[in-house]
């Protein structure tokens, strides 16, 4: 309904307003939709209390839907801050639902400039396992390899060229190859 603006004459009683029942029916009516709009009437879903926007409804959902291709926005310098939630975690959206949901499987600690992946922690250049004694797998499915882009040398130790390798080496690399264990020996570099 548009808003109905009450007739007030020409002249203070010059008889060419609305008469006082119009007026007030006017009056009722801008009041019943603006109690509607508002929530402010009974049985609405939503309520303004204080800073607050509330569900009165048990379980109701809020929601923000701006018009045609309108978007939420936050103003500049302003946070979005949830109060459910686990410390460090990266929201990331449901599959099925959309819903923004929150994790301490994937967090971001910017105190330390850790990330955590699961079972996998990344700060810096390092790439290790969050867990003692676990090992960390490299699947590149299908035909895919793996690539290390690594430094080499032409040199092994002091034994001289790659060709005459030292009798015993530093030690061994243990790696697996689709389920089967290996070790790979390396030398100390000259």
């Amino acid at each position: 309904m548009a808003q109905q603006t009450i007739n007030i004459g020409s002249a203070a009683n010059d008889g060419t307003g609305d008469p006082l029942r119009t007026a007030f029916d006017k009056v009722n009516d801008n009041f019943t939709e603006l109690y509607g709009v508002t929530a402010a009437g009974t049985g609405n879903n939503v309520a303004i209390s204080g800073n607050s926007i509330i569900s009165e409804n048990s379980n109701g959902n809020i929601i923000l839907d701006p018009n045609g291709t309108g978007n939420v926005v936050i103003a500049n310098s302003a946070e979005l801050v949830i109060s459910d939630r686990t410390d460090h975690a990266i929201p990331y959206t449901e599959e099925t639902t959309g819903a923004l949901s929150f994790t301490s499987k994937l967090t971001y600690d910017a105190g330390t400039g850790t990330f955590t992946a699961e079972d996998i922690t990344i700060n810096a250049a390092t790439i290790s396992s969050a867990n003692s004694n676990q090992d960390i797998t490299l699947d590149p499915t299908g035909t895919g390899t793996v690539n290390l882009v690594v430094p080499t040398q032409a040199s092994v130790g002091s034994a001289g060229g790659a060709s005459a390798l030292p009798a015993t080496p530093t030690g061994y690399i243990k790696i697996a190859v689709s389920g089967s264990y290996y070790v790979i020996p390396y030398y100390a570099v000259s």
